[in-house]
């Protein structure tokens, strides 16, 4: 482990230096240094509901999964002021950063490590997101998860669990257990997995359900009746093309996303199962009528993993990413339309680009119908 953890010291060092460059960049809205419109992040937008008085889920909304809403309030109670409330969360969320970064090492064959320093230690979105939300604690059970399959056999069980808790913390993980278990043949197979992922999900949720199912559901009935971001292209469409209603919006992007990923799934089930997941991440951003911007990272492990041959999409992708994030936070503290629309461009692009990087993972996924 020793021997391990020196051979990648490079790797780490230098991810830990971009994680400290997110941490101290939003760490600004601490200070009067930068208007707070432009260093937001949701940790310090959080700062009052994790130090507030009562548990979450019980006594205070939560609008995230159990494991991420746990850890909101740990931080909370061991930072104290608002600095060290940050603070904290930073240091682990680096450190949890940094573990993602050696397994992901770990998972990678010789080829994908030379891809780790582009897409990402150096990828912009590490720079700026890697210390904005939590997705950091999602990312790690995924790339855990990730690890554990490559040996197959049992300890793709371990995966399946891992996955449970990446769920657990961010509903995204749950779409690669489909990818996996298309892979087995055998019903025995199939029912371990479902058991593993059931039996994980409960024991971090059953408590919070039976306890107060309306504080633990909050995160589902707000999602169900939130309606799109504005810089989401729903929110484009319905001024542009048609009013869709809430209702009209979850209905659809639930059909089209279903149909689509459903679809890949059976043309393409001879494809290694990491690129199935590459893609249902993909269609999930296009369809989803949510797109926060650290959303860019759940794509980071598999453009290292994987052969994409997609480097231009992906820097138009992070760049019109940012761009569309800095152009459309402030509209969350003034309502001023102008920032919509100044963001329309970008958010175009940033959607063009994921496109862009759909086809060509659909291009290698095609490679696979020759083999099995």
């Amino acid at each position: 482990m020793i021997e391990k953890l020196k051979e990648n010291r490079l790797y780490l060092g230098l991810f830990a230096l971009t994680g400290l460059f997110s941490a101290f960049f939003h760490g600004i809205g601490l200070t009067k240094i930068l208007p707070w419109n432009i260093v937001y992040s949701d940790l310090l937008g959080f700062f009052e509901r994790a130090t507030a008085a009562g548990f979450p889920y019980f006594d205070k909304p939560m609008e995230y999964p159990v494991l991420t809403g746990l850890f909101i309030q740990l931080m909370g109670f061991m930072g104290g002021s608002r600095a060290g409330y940050y603070f904290m969360s930073a240091a682990v969320l680096i450190i949890l950063g940094l573990i993602a970064t050696y397994f992901l090492l770990k998972t990678a064959d010789e080829e994908a490590k030379k891809r780790i320093f582009q897409y990402w230690i150096f990828a912009p979105s590490i720079f700026m997101f890697s210390v904005f939300n939590w997705d950091m604690i999602a990312i790690l059970s995924v790339i855990l998860a990730f690890y554990f399959f490559s040996f197959g056999g049992k300890k793709e069980l371990v995966g399946v669990f891992f996955l449970a808790l990446g769920f657990c913390a961010k509903f995204y993980p749950i779409l690669y257990l489909a990818p996996f278990l298309i892979k087995k043949r055998s019903f025995e197979d199939w029912i371990k997995m479902l058991l593993v992922f059931a039996v994980t999900v409960l024991a971090v949720n059953v408590y919070f359900m039976f306890a107060n199912f309306d504080g633990w559901s909050y995160f589902f009935t707000l999602n169900n009746a939130r309606n799109s971001n504005p810089d989401s292209i729903w929110t484009i469409m319905r001024f542009a093309v048609y009013g869709f209603s809430v209702s009209q919006i979850n209905n659809i992007s639930l059909l089209l996303f279903g149909l689509s990923f459903g679809g890949v799934l059976w043309r393409f089930r001879k494809a290694p199962a990491i690129l199935l997941c590459f893609i249902g991440t993909i269609l999930f951003l296009l369809f989803n009528k949510v797109f926060s911007p650290q959303y860019i990272l759940w794509l980071l492990p598999f453009f290292v993993l994987l052969p994409i041959d997609a480097k231009k999409s992906f820097y138009a992708l992070e760049f019109s990413n940012l761009a569309s994030f800095f152009i459309i936070i402030p509209w969350f503290f003034d309502h001023n339309m102008a920032h919509f629309y100044w963001s329309i461009p970008f958010v175009l692009l940033r959607h063009l680009a994921l496109i862009i990087i759909l086809l060509r993972a659909l291009k290698l996924a095609k490679r696979y119908d020759f083999y099995l």
